[in-house]
């Protein structure tokens, strides 16, 4: 029930709140007087397929980069709006906060990441890999920290992370890896990025606005799912599970997309 649960979850939110990159896309390129819409529209799926061989030709440096990628776009999103720093001191704040994040759910399901890790790429990383990870990517996030947020009301805002920081390790022990990963993706990611685009692209959160943003969304929602399981029927390596594969096509559908949230959040 969990894994089915999960999978809906990150079916729905999960595929929606990245669905509607290309209309971000074009908003951004009308700004800007960039290529038309349909030429978005080719290079956003070239860079989609492109990193799908990616995992196909070098596994270790695609699924390195997914994480890498995905580390900084939760902190972005999370932190948006809330700094002081620019730069590299922003950029590897950002990317320690949500590493320390993705390192401590793998913490707590090492035997089942390693086993997705060795699908893919063919070995497999030790639990120490991942203590090491978070105890580094958390020192950091604290040294950072002090560097590029907000003077104002720093120190709540340190003790409520920490406190967050303590429900997810919470919440990461008791679950499966997958629903463990849907808790965090949908509730503190996917949910409240969309509720981001909503107010950049069309000022406000409500009703009208998200009937828009599906109406602009919907085509390239539906074509992500029909992908996946076109790719699942007919690209599946039968000796393995599902996860390998829906993780590889997640990470082929985030390297675009946090370029995209990235472009939008900075206007």
């Amino acid at each position: 029930m969990e894994q089915v649960f999960a999978l809906i979850l990150i079916f729905t939110f999960g595929i929606l709140h990245g669905a509607n990159d290309i209309f971000i896309l074009e908003h951004l390129g009308k700004r800007n007087r960039g290529i038309s819409g349909t030429g978005l529209l080719f290079l956003y799926i070239g860079f989609v397929a492109g990193a799908a061989l990616l995992f196909y030709v070098l596994p270790t440096l695609a699924l390195f980069a997914f994480i890498l990628f995905s580390a900084y776009h939760f902190g972005e999103q999370h932190w948006a709006g809330r700094m002081e720093g620019r730069g590299l001191e922003k950029d590897l704040f950002l990317g320690a906060y949500g590493m320390a994040i993705l390192a401590l759910l793998f913490m707590f399901h090492a035997d089942a990441v390693a086993g997705v890790v060795l699908q893919i790429c063919g070995w497999s990383p030790d639990a120490i890999l991942f203590q090491g990870l978070f105890g580094g990517s958390s020192l950091l996030f604290l040294v950072l920290f002090f560097r590029v947020v907000q003077p104002r009301g720093r120190f709540s805002v340190l003790l409520y992370e920490l406190f967050l920081l303590g429900v997810f390790a919470l919440v990461f022990k008791v679950s499966s890896l997958l629903w463990a990963f849907a808790i965090y993706f949908i509730l503190w990611h996917a949910i409240p990025s969309l509720m981001d685009q909503l107010r950049l692209l069309y000022g406000r959160a409500n009703r009208r606005s998200g009937r828009l943003y599906l109406k602009s969304s919907g085509l390239y929602w539906g074509a992500a799912l029909v992908s996946l399981a076109v790719a699942y029927v007919f690209f599946r390596d039968p000796s393995y599970g599902f996860l390998p594969l829906f993780f590889s096509f997640l990470a082929a559908i985030t390297f675009p997309h946090v370029l995209v949230m990235s472009g939008l959040l900075r206007r």
